[in-house]
C-alpha cells in the first residue's frame, strides 16, 4: 500500500470526470492510491449528447457502468468501489424527489456504513467528496457529502457497527468545478484574445434573468489549489467516455484549452474536516499530514 492514499466520492458515473479527475490522474502519475466510490447508478440520467439522441436507455444503469468504466481507464484510478443506490434523479426543489427508494431518501445509515467500510479498507489520508450544497442543488450530490461526513466519522469510532479496523482520515475537503474566481478568470481570458466567452450570461445575465447563485464553495476559503494542466488531456478522455452525458460539442468543451491552461490551470478543493486549513490555499492535497 502507497503512503499516500487519496479516495474521491462521487453521486453519480460522470461526475468523477468532470470534478477533480485532472487531480486524481496526476496523483496517480505520481505514485499515490487513488480510490474511486461512486454512489449511484445514474439510471435518470438523460441522453444529454445530441448525436446520440434516440438512444435506448431501457438499460441506462448498464450504459452508464460500461462509460464509468472507460473513463476510469482514462483517468487511472487504482480501485473502484460502487455502493449502490438508486439514481434520484434531478429536482431542483427537494420536496419533489419520489420516494421510490431512490438515494435521496434511503436510510442515511445504510450508505454511510457501507462507506465507512470501504475507508477502513482503503485507509486513506484524504477524502475528497462535495460541499455541504453538492457543488449545485442535484439531491444527490448534497446526499453524497451527507453520507460522506457520516461515514467519516463511523470509521474513526471504534464502538461503530462497521466492518474493519477503525480509521481516522485526516482531511476532507469538497470539490467543485463553476467557482466564480474560475468563472471570472476563464471569462475575463477570453474576452482580453477577442474571443467570444461561454460564461457571459452566467456573470452577466440579460434583464430579466436570473443571475447564477453563489454556492457553498464561492463563499468558503479555497484549502488546497492544485495544479494540473498536464493532466486537462486525460480529463478530456474521461468526459468524452461519458458518450450519453456529454456533448462534445457543449459547454465541458467551449473553452479552449490553451486559454485555460493559462488562465486557471488549477483544481480547487474547499476545507470540510478540518474546517480551516492552516497557510491555505495550499499546493497538495497531502500537505502537512
Amino acid at each position: 500500500m502507497s503512503d499516500r492514499r487519496l479516495l474521491f466520492v462521487h453521486a453519480h458515473p460522470d461526475d468523477e470526470s468532470s470534478k477533480g479527475a485532472a487531480t486524481a490522474a496526476r496523483y496517480v502519475d505520481e505514485g499515490a492510491e487513488v480510490v474511486l466510490v461512486t454512489c449511484t447508478d445514474g439510471r435518470r440520467g438523460d441522453i444529454l449528447n445530441p448525436a446520440l439522441e434516440g438512444t435506448p436507455t431501457a438499460d441506462m444503469p448498464g450504459i452508464r457502468a460500461r462509460e464509468l468504466a472507460a473513463a476510469v481507464d482514462a483517468i487511472g484510478f487504482t480501485r473502484t468501489h460502487q455502493l449502490g443506490e438508486h439514481d434520484s434523479g434531478w429536482h431542483e426543489h427537494l420536496e419533489a424527489v419520489p420516494d421510490d427508494g431512490c438515494f435521496w431518501h434511503a436510510p442515511l445509515g445504510r450508505p454511510a456504513r457501507r462507506l465507512a467500510a470501504i475507508l477502513r479498507s482503503e485507509r486513506p489520508q484524504v477524502v475528497v467528496t462535495y460541499p455541504p450544497d453538492g457543488g449545485y442543488p442535484h439531491p444527490d450530490h448534497i446526499r453524497t457529502h451527507d453520507v460522506t461526513m457520516l461515514a467519516v466519522g463511523l470509521a474513526a469510532d471504534p464502538d461503530a457497527d462497521v466492518e474493519g479496523e477503525p480509521w481516522d482520515v485526516a482531511r476532507v475537503v469538497g470539490c467543485t468545478v463553476f467557482t466564480r474566481p474560475r468563472l471570472e478568470a476563464l471569462h475575463g481570458a477570453m474576452l482580453e484574445r477577442g474571443l467570444e466567452s461561454p460564461y457571459e450570461k452566467w456573470l452577466h445575465p440579460d434583464d430579466g434573468e436570473e443571475p447564477r447563485p453563489l454556492r457553498d464553495a464561492d463563499r468558503m476559503p479555497v484549502a488546497v489549489q492544485v495544479d494540473v494542466a498536464e493532466w486537462f488531456p486525460r480529463r478530456d478522455a474521461a468526459l468524452l467516455a461519458h458518450a450519453t452525458q456529454v456533448d462534445p460539442d457543449g459547454t465541458w468543451f467551449a473553452m479552449p484549452r490553451d486559454v485555460e491552461r493559462e488562465a486557471w490551470p488549477y483544481e480547487v478543493f474547499v476545507a470540510l474536516r478540518p474546517e480551516h486549513v492552516e497557510d491555505g490555499p495550499l499546493d497538495d492535497l497531502f500537505a502537512g499530514l
